[in-house]
């Protein structure tokens, strides 16, 4: 008796295994986030000549995953986020002053990769997209900025845990990268120097994901 119950529990605790990373599904995932923000230089922007730091900020998004093979999928990513701009960077007893805020707007295209089928499963994913800054600076700070869509680039990983062959609980750990400067000064001979900046992001994100 005790040997049949011990089958059957194995049976039941590893059925809903074999029903992840079904080929040919889609995977809808709200998630809520964190993005740890970076500092632009001083001298990257023309018009603000001080060090602008975007601050961190929460974030709310959505991830569709269409998965092709068990462990290949093809995600789109959107999500939405403000945070504030602050002076200076932050080190420690250093005094920031809030000076306005940032709108984002973020929209990915990434492949992930994701390793075995059981009930938790890690993966890894990255791609490439578009980032929509939308700066506001306050009255009397003396400089202005304008709205720009830049490329950025992301690549992180995460796991997931699955509760039934269904719905899972996700969570997402990224950086995104935005190229925020592509000025390039040319010399006598043609020869042209390139200054790329970057702005880098970490996204920390949970959410719910859904089978269909």
């Amino acid at each position: 008796m005790r040997r049949s119950l011990l089958v059957l529990s194995l049976i039941l605790a590893s059925s809903p295994l074999l029903a992840q990373g079904t080929p040919n599904t889609v995977e809808v995932t709200p998630t809520a986030g964190y993005w740890f923000g970076d500092t632009i230089s001083r001298g990257t922007i023309d018009t603000v000549p001080f060090d602008v730091t975007v601050d961190d900020a929460p974030s709310y998004g959505v991830r569709i995953a269409y998965r092709f093979t068990p462990n290949w999928a093809f995600e789109g990513f959107l999500a939405r986020g403000r945070a504030d701009l602050v002076t200076g960077h932050s080190e420690l007893f250093s005094g920031r002053n809030r000076i306005g805020r940032m709108d984002m707007t973020t929209a990915e295209a990434n492949m992930e990769v994701s390793f075995g089928h059981s009930r938790l499963v890690p993966f890894l994913a990255g791609g490439i997209g578009a980032m929509r800054l939308d700066p506001t600076l306050f009255a009397g700070t003396g400089g202005s900025l304008s709205a720009d869509t830049r490329l950025v680039g992301d690549f992180g990983g995460g796991f997931k845990l699955f509760f039934t062959p269904q719905v899972a609980l996700r969570f997402d750990w990224r950086g995104h990268s935005v190229n925020i400067n592509n000025d390039h000064d040319c010399g006598w001979w043609g020869d042209c120097h390139y200054d790329r900046n970057w702005l880098t992001f970490t996204e920390v994100g949970l959410g719910l994901t859904f089978v269909l």
